[in-house]
């Protein structure tokens, strides 16, 4: 796997969601991903760009969305960064399907397709760094 890495950002926006799989994707290649890795980086982050822009936003604005992708000794690193109000993932309570509303499973989505998850709050920015 290549070691170099490159920030992708794009507005909150859904608008923005091809063109961020994409570039997702494009990355993914020039790290030597596997096909399921880059499907699981580019649903995870699908997840949390799309929690971004509806719950943290309220429908979007021009405000930055950033993912970068690295390698990891024990897989892929994802950091994900936005400036939404402060939400820490790690700390939302676990739901099953049947507890959920619709639209409720998306964070233990996230979750079960990760090895780890962390989040931090820095200079203004939700931080999560998974590891996939």
């Amino acid at each position: 796997m290549a070691a170099n890495s490159t920030d992708i950002s794009v507005c909150a926006r859904l608008s923005e969601l091809p063109r961020l799989m994409l570039a997702l994707a494009a990355e993914a290649r020039q790290l030597g991903c596997s096909e399921d890795i880059t499907l699981r980086l580019q649903l995870i982050v699908e997840e949390l760009f799309t929690n971004t822009v509806t719950h943290g936003h309220g429908s979007g604005n021009d405000a930055t969305v950033t993912c970068r992708i690295t390698p990891h000794p024990s897989g892929i690193l994802l950091r994900y960064a936005d400036a939404a109000p402060a939400y820490d993932l790690t700390r939302a309570p676990e739901q099953t399907a049947s507890e959920a509303v619709i639209g409720g499973l998306g964070i233990a989505l996230v979750r079960g397709l990760s090895q780890d998850v962390r989040y931090a709050r820095q200079d203004g920015l939700n931080v999560c760094e998974i590891l996939i």
